[in-house]
């Protein structure tokens, strides 16, 4: 009986049914709590779930029964990744490669702790040695991607980012399924969809390229989502926005075919890079984002009403998956920069009411939320350009400034993500962005806090 039920759960786990298969693990443990099979598939079905310090527990007590399976030590490794214990993840890959000598996948896993760390040349080696095994290798593929591009060998960089699209991001197609539509391969004189479906940061940040890519084309069509079609449409005035991202049918596609406007090919934004910032020399670090200058004069307006400078600041960024946890702080961190005079608001874009509503209750020094429409995103782009002074963490603050052209203290972890990473000019400019614009304060080394930083950063401002 015990063995048709692990044989479900394996079943369940196969097909991710992660309810289904919490159920019948539980169910096999209760008839034998020290079995490593279910011990495993309840582990995976834990890290799946997101439950991951149970995961990590009780794949710790499944390995203690049982260290010859090589699917509980990648799990495991893959538990401790996502736990950012980099070191230990690493190791548990090890034990895992030496199971099975011939599998790439182990080894690529060992590049992928290695860019978490920031040690760029040590992941392209392990991905190198894994791609030698599987040239085909995903995992080798992605890590190798950021690592290159955190080093500045953008074409490379760009080249292993094709592996990214049909498994994260995913490929919206235009035209019926009789009618050929390929990725865009740089040919010119087409028709050609811009999808717009990342991060705000990251749309920000690549959309400088489609004033070079609208040279190029017949037309270049931004399909985005509605909040961006505004500023996308006002920034970029050469190429044609469609706001139906969220949209199942997009009518003007349709409208579209057997025209000489049809759409002959679709690329996402992020992948732009490959044809038109393949080195240094092609960042053109200037401004391009255009704020709606009626907005800009409203925030204006309605901030004379308190004292100057006005600053702004955002103190929380990205989620678990993109390393929240180095990327953000606790708000009583950034006293030095609220404290030294003016008015401080809150840029942030998620909801921190209760944090700032706890600072202004204990500090004479208050923070001002201005309540900015989430569902237009011109308008904290406008409020943004009207104000003195930007101080914020990697978040997509920062990439507003940066093509807005305007100062910006960015507070960057010492191991930061690739956009933050590479070191042009003097190390503390972002080279997407005007050399005067984004300024990158970075945690030095061996530092725990972000004291430091942010006295440096009052320093600058001062």
């Amino acid at each position: 009986m015990l063995n048709e039920v692990i044989k479900a759960a394996h079943s369940a786990v196969k097909r991710e049914d992660w309810t289904q298969a919490w159920t019948l693990t539980n169910h096999a443990l209760n008839e034998d709590p020290d079995k490593p099979e279910s011990l495993y598939l309840m582990g995976s079905t834990m890290r799946a779930m997101g439950n991951l310090g149970l995961a990590y527990q009780v794949l710790r007590r499944a390995l203690a029964q049982d260290q010859g399976q090589v699917n509980l030590w990648m799990t495991y490794a893959a538990t401790l990744h996502d736990l950012h214990r980099w070191e230990e993840a690493r190791e548990a890959m090890l034990v895992a490669n030496k199971l099975v000598p011939g599998d790439p996948m182990p080894i690529a896993n060992v590049g992928a702790t290695y860019v978490q760390q920031g040690k760029w040349r040590d992941a392209i080696d392990w991905c190198n040695r894994a791609l030698e095994i599987d040239p085909d290798c995903y995992i080798a593929r992605i890590s190798r991607n950021f690592a290159y591009l955190s080093i500045g060998r953008w074409a490379d960089g760009w080249k292993d980012a094709e592996w990214l699209y049909g498994k994260h991001l995913e490929v919206r197609i235009y035209n019926p399924p009789e009618c050929e539509e390929p990725t865009w391969d740089g040919t010119k004189g087409q028709v050609v969809v811009v999808q717009a479906d990342q991060g705000v940061g990251d749309i920000i940040m690549f959309s400088q390229c489609l004033a070079d890519m609208a040279r190029d084309c017949k037309e270049v069509i931004l399909e985005c989502a509605p909040r961006l079609a505004d500023l996308m449409k006002r920034s970029f005035p050469m190429i044609t926005v469609e706001p139906t991202l969220k949209d199942e049918v997009q009518d003007w596609a349709i409208q579209r075919v057997g025209t000489e406007h049809q759409v002959q090919a679709h690329v996402h934004i992020s992948h732009l890079g490959n044809w038109y910032r393949r080195k240094d020399s092609e960042f053109p670090r200037k401004p391009y984002l255009q704020a709606d200058p009626e907005m800009v004069q409203w925030c204006i307006e309605w901030m004379a009403q308190f004292p100057k400078p006005w600053v702004g600041i955002a103190w929380k960024g990205g989620i678990q998956n993109t390393q929240s946890h180095i990327r953000s702080m606790d708000l009583q961190e950034l006293a030095p920069i609220i404290e030294a005079g003016g008015t401080v608001f809150d840029l942030s874009y998620q909801d921190n009411r209760h944090e700032v509503s706890k600072w202004n209750i204990d500090h004479k020094a208050q923070i001002i939320n201005p309540k900015l429409n989430a569902d237009n995103f011109d308008a904290t782009v406008a409020f943004v350009a009207a104000l003195d002074e930007v101080v914020t963490v990697t978040t997509t603050v920062a990439h507003v400034c940066g093509a807005l052209g305007k100062k910006a203290h960015v507070l960057t972890p010492s191991v930061p993500q690739w956009r933050y990473a590479y070191r042009c000019g003097d190390g503390t400019s972002m080279i997407w962005y005007p050399e005067d614009s984004v300024k990158l304060h970075r945690q030095a080394p061996g530092e725990t806090d972000w004291s430091h930083t942010v006295k440096r950063v009052r320093k600058a401002i001062e």
